[in-house]
């Protein structure tokens, strides 16, 4: 009999379902957006019952035409990390869930500071003090909205929000654990001390378990909600990112990836994690491996940004993707001397300072809406890309894989080829987060023997991108401006807060 498995994406701004096929690859594929609210400035929220509305309407879209639904052995997520949200013991949400990208808790940050120093939650989560992610948030909550943090039975990010409303268990990988910066990744169990500063005790979070776990059974009420039946079981997956590089059959020390959606992300795969490197640590989706990562957390949003706000007209629909990579081409080279920043949370890694803006330098009268999308799609490249240098001085590479949204797009492909002077290998499927969750469900429920035998069953044809020498040598002068440029504008943002 065949067997089939689930991948689910659950991201930023939509959740996107796989089912696949252990012997023929992948069946079909559904994807349901929502809303990303800002209600104030560095606030970013959704509602948690959105996510579960996305996953059954996916799931139940993409198994609808097979004849038997117990034939779907295992689900396994990818999962936004960082968002955290507030539950009764019923599950209802008491809060709007607060975003990874959510900038409000400087205050908090800055008590744990005092207390702890700049680098204990680092040295303990793999993640760097910021002013957002669960601990902070949760902290936050209990500060500002206290009739919210004591009627919490739990506090729930979206892999154990998820696991909770399919087998009735709160559960987490350790990837995911890691960036809600309440546990030690080290020992794979929560830290006391962080819990004691925010307020709670461990039976307040979900299970922590390894990728590839079962978590369980689908309950009676979930597999009926789903379309499916109580055999199915659900196995623990990973934090986007890592699910995005089991799906690219990243699965050796020293594989590198860059997969870009709401954020973009560089991550590399080494044996231990290194926290002298600055970089953010995580256990990695594969069993014994660790990973390097670094966010850029405004990469895709910045085109969706322009397209809902710049490229339409009052009334009108925005502009499809397809045309706003027609308009950037048509552009060309240099956007006409236009310098876009992708600094809508502030300034990007290597210079990470909170301050600056997102920009778009040197306006002139004779530019249009083709020069500001070819802006920016080279600024994200040129972010992207300095961000990569610091991972070359440890992680030497001779080519790039890119995944997600932008592996879509040929002409942004290629920029990031010509700006980074490397071949960009792209896979067929660009939703490599769903690959990646389908193959830890293999593994979880038995189908799959290790990732290397999930990978080679579900694995998806690669095109090659190679980077074009003139379009190098005109790319190495703009990158440099681009540099000077970021520089300065960090400079300028200070000066007007002194």
């Amino acid at each position: 009999m065949e067997k089939y498995l689930l991948g689910i994406d659950v991201g930023t701004t939509g959740t996107k379902t796989i089912l696949f096929s252990a012997a023929r690859g992948m069946i079909a594929a559904d994807y349901q957006a929502y809303e990303l609210q800002t209600p104030a400035v560095g606030y970013s929220e959704q509602e948690a019952e959105d996510w579960w509305r996305a996953v059954v309407k996916t799931v139940r879209t993409v198994c609808k035409g097979l004849e038997n639904p117990g034939q779907v052995e295992a689900i396994s997520l990818s999962l936004q990390g960082g968002t955290m949200v507030p539950v009764d013991e019923r599950l209802c949400p008491l809060h709007p869930a607060i975003v990874w990208n959510d900038s409000r808790c400087g205050e908090e940050a800055q008590v744990f500071q005092e207390r702890f120093g700049f680098r204990y939650l680092y040295e303990k989560s793999g993640w760097n003090l910021g002013h957002g992610l669960n601990a902070m948030e949760i902290l936050w909550l209990r500060r500002h909205r206290p009739e919210v943090f004591s009627r919490a039975a739990y506090f729930l990010s979206v892999p154990d929000y998820i696991a909770a409303r399919m087998t009735g268990v709160p559960a987490l990988d350790l990837s995911n654990a890691g960036i809600n910066q309440l546990a030690d990744i080290v020992k794979g169990s929560y830290d006391p001390a962080i819990l004691d500063f925010v307020g709670i005790g461990p039976e307040k979070l979900g299970r922590i378990v390894r990728s590839g776990e079962v978590i369980g059974p689908l309950t009676e009420e979930a597999a009926e909600e789903l379309g499916l039946t109580t055999h199915t079981v659900l196995v623990a997956g990973a934090h986007d990112q890592y699910a995005v590089a089991a799906g690219a059959g990243c699965s050796q020390a020293g594989d590198i990836l860059i997969g870009t959606g709401t954020a973009w992300v560089v991550t590399a795969l080494s044996r231990e994690p290194d926290f002298t490197s600055g970089f953010s640590q995580s256990a990695a989706a594969v069993k014994g491996l660790w990973g390097s990562l670094i966010s850029m957390t405004t990469g895709g949003v910045c085109l969706e940004w322009f397209r809902k706000n710049l490229a339409q007209g009052e009334g009108e629909e925005p502009l499809s993707y397809e045309r706003i990579n027609e308009m950037a081409e048509k552009s060309g080279i240099g956007a006409g001397g236009l310098l876009f920043y992708p600094y809508f949370s502030g300034g990007s890694y290597p210079l990470s300072d909170q301050v600056s803006k997102a920009s778009l330098i040197g306006l002139d009268l004779s530019h249009n809406q083709s020069d500001i999308a070819r802006a920016i799609l080279e600024g994200v490249a040129y972010q992207i890309v300095w961000i990569l240098e610091k991972f070359r001085e440890k992680f030497p590479t001779s080519s790039l894989k890119l995944s997600g949204g932008a592996a879509k797009s040929a002409l942004w492909c290629q920029i990031i080829a010509d700006v980074s002077g490397l071949p960009v290998r792209v896979p067929a499927v660009a939703d490599l987060a769903c690959v990646g969750a389908a193959v830890l469900a293999g593994i979880g429920s038995g189908v799959f023997a290790d990732p290397e035998e999930g990978y080679r069953c579900l694995a998806v044809e690669e095109r090659e991108i190679l980077p074009n020498p003139e379009h190098v040598r005109t790319y190495t002068k703009l990158f440099a401006n681009y540099k000077k440029g970021a520089e300065q504008l960090g400079m300028l943002y200070k000066s007007f807060q002194q």
